[in-house]
């Protein structure tokens, strides 16, 4: 029922004799819908926390796989005694606390990556044969030979290794571009002079294993901001608190400055698009190098970074949101910094989870005036959709004008039964999505020992489904089908929620024509703009009902019409996924964890998109 996944072009692979190549494996990390993947972090002081000593909550959870990210560890040894998760085959706690301080994660997206459309030219001199043209001048193509190996399990005899000659798909080197931090060139085209090349703070040498070493054994603020200025590359944000009453947020990692945006202006095309290679909007080089830098760039300086220490809110959040305000008004590049220059920090952020936590600890303090070690559990484990909140309203409104309204389209859609349950259960839904089946797991059921759901878990969770089904269907309607005859890519799911939330809450002056001049809301045969909208939001629901009692769904639902079979742990499940696939998986774990529903894989649980 989600919005599906929507990759845009592929890069071709380097291949140093020319033409383009897929690269498969680079599709999911170029994905900009990565499923229910992201993280969450907030802290209160002791000021407002029930037992007056701060609390910090963070939840990074990155893709639910087999074998897991994260791991428990207890590290002792000497000085050293912290407790929190690590990586496999990474020294140190990485997320945790010690007898002194704690931490939490969650990651800072801050744009540290720029691709470059480079013009080639022959050149006997260089190594590679070719030389890109910068500020007119030729810069050598560097090669790095590659060597692939493969198993050959068929052999009957263990690690028989035997080197893939280059050829075909196989390159015999990757082409680096020097200027680019040694990036590689990632789509080539000899024939016509062109190339790709990718531009990246990670292609230095970089040391963040330090920071962990540092934070591992400190004892207050100032060990933390010492262990902070070693975090390179992997932009992050930081929750901190201490026995001595400190809560903080920090950002981290390298942000390259522009020299076209330092210098007020936008060089052709802005960072997040593909930038001209040729000269005017390099990283500028380092000139005001800052504590621990690693990069041979100018960064943007430290006391610029997102921050806040003892806020006098007494708490902050952090959930993958934009930590400054700078995207609030739809464009990243009207800020200024202080001492002039565009302050940019990346073009889009997550912001539904951070929205509902501040939302749910404003209402803890509005209560008793307190946040309680109880309430930060129960916001850890909220399962709202807030995106609901919005919309719901709006296709209500829509059924009741459609059954007073002349249009015989709108009239026609608001009299059908089908789509009348469906937005009256919507209207009567709590917005919370749980599984409403015995086998699932909820939030709700204490310490993981499910429960049968109550009739309005089940109301509740037939509820959540069809709003998850009408949201593909609204975006799908009014976004991707709009942008498909301009042959443009299509924005992920929370931009496309954002620009229909936006496109509803201008309707007075837009009647629902973006900036682009498109229509979004454009119908066929239905001459008001406002029954066009609403045309629009309410066939969404009679295509989403259509596709839950259609094949897609024949293997949750059967082809059921009866809506309340729509139950939401049937649909939403987790496979805990492993490389190798099969028995590996969880479930069935090689038979220690039976999936819970016979019929169906996975394990049933609460919760949906961009929930907390």
């Amino acid at each position: 029922g989600y919005h599906p996944g929507r990759a845009p072009p592929v890069p071709p692979a380097s291949h140093p004799h020319g033409g383009g190549r897929p690269a498969p494996l680079l599709r999911q990390a170029l994905s900009r819908d990565r499923g229910q993947t992201g993280s969450n972090q907030w802290a209160v002081s002791g000021r407002v926390a029930a037992g007056g000593h701060p609390l910090l909550a963070n939840d990074p959870h990155l893709a639910l796989d087999a074998p897991s990210t994260f791991y428990p560890v207890h590290l002792q040894g000497g000085q050293t005694d912290a407790v929190g998760s690590g990586f496999a085959g990474t020294p140190g706690v990485i997320v945790g606390n010690n007898r002194f301080i704690s931490w939490g994660a969650t990651v800072n997206p801050m744009d540290v990556t720029d691709t470059y459309a480079e013009q080639l030219r022959p050149d006997p001199s260089s190594p590679s044969g070719l030389a890109t043209v910068n500020q007119g001048r030729r810069e050598p193509v560097i090669p790095i030979p590659e060597t692939f190996r493969q198993n050959n399990p068929g052999s009957g005899g263990p690690d028989n290794l035997t080197v893939v000659p280059p050829g075909g798909a196989i390159p015999a080197a990757t082409l680096i571009v020097p200027r680019r931090n040694n990036g590689p060139i990632i789509q080539l085209d000899q024939a016509a002079g062109t190339a790709l090349s990718v531009q990246y703070t990670g292609f230095s040498a970089t040391r963040e294993l330090d920071t962990f070493l540092i934070w591992d054994d400190a004892r207050n603020l100032a060990d933390f901001r010492r262990g902070l200025e070693l975090f390179d590359v992997g932009g992050q944000n930081w929750a901190y608190a201490d026995v001595e009453g400190n809560i903080a947020y920090f950002t981290s990692a390298e942000l390259p400055l522009r020299e076209d945006l330092q210098a007020g202006t936008v060089n052709g095309l802005p960072p997040y698009f593909i930038r001209n290679g040729t000269g005017g909007n390099e990283w500028l080089p380092v000139s005001n190098p800052q504590p621990g830098q690693a990069i041979p760039y100018e960064i943007l300086p430290y006391e610029e970074m997102p921050q806040i220490v003892n806020p006098p809110a007494g708490f902050f959040v952090n959930a993958n949101n934009d930590p400054a305000g700078v995207t609030l008004d739809n464009d990243p590049m009207n800020q200024t910094r202080p001492g002039g220059g565009i302050y940019y920090l990346n073009n889009g952020y997550a912001g539904i989870r951070g929205g509902r936590i501040t939302a749910l600890l404003r209402a803890e303090l509005a209560g008793d005036g307190t946040v309680s070690f109880a309430d930060m559990q129960r916001i850890q484990a909220d399962t709202a959709l807030v995106d609901a909140q919005f919309f719901v309203p709006h296709l209500v409104r829509a059924l009741a004008r459609g059954a007073l309204d002349s249009d015989p389209t709108l009239r026609g859609l608001a009299r059908d039964r089908a789509v009348a349950e469906a937005v009256g259960r919507l209207a009567l839904w709590n917005r919370r999505t749980p599984t409403g089946i015995p086998e699932g797991y909820d939030a709700s059921d204490p310490d993981g020992r499910r429960l049968p759901p109550t009739r309005l878990e089940q109301l509740n969770s037939v509820a959540a489904t069809i709003y998850a089904v009408w949201r593909s269907q609204v975006i799908k309607g009014a976004i991707d089908a709009r942008l498909a005859p301009f042959g443009v890519p299509v924005p992920d799911g929370e931009r496309s929620l954002t620009a229909l939330k936006h496109l509803l809450e201008t309707f007075g002056q837009t009647r629902g024509v973006g900036a682009s001049g498109i229509d979004f809301f454009a119908v066929d045969g239905v001459a008001d703009a406002a029954d066009r909208r609403d045309v629009t939001l309410l066939r969404a629901v009679q295509a989403a009902l259509a596709k839950l009692s259609g094949p897609d769904f024949q293997a949750a639902f059967g082809g059921s019409t009866d809506q309340d079979d729509y139950r939401w742990g049937r649909l939403h499940r987790v496979t805990l996924d492993h490389p190798l696939g099969g028995p590996f998986n969880i479930p069935p774990a090689f038979g220690a964890f039976p999936p819970p529903l016979a019929d169906l894989p996975g394990i049933p649980t609460d919760g949906g998109f961009e929930t907390v």
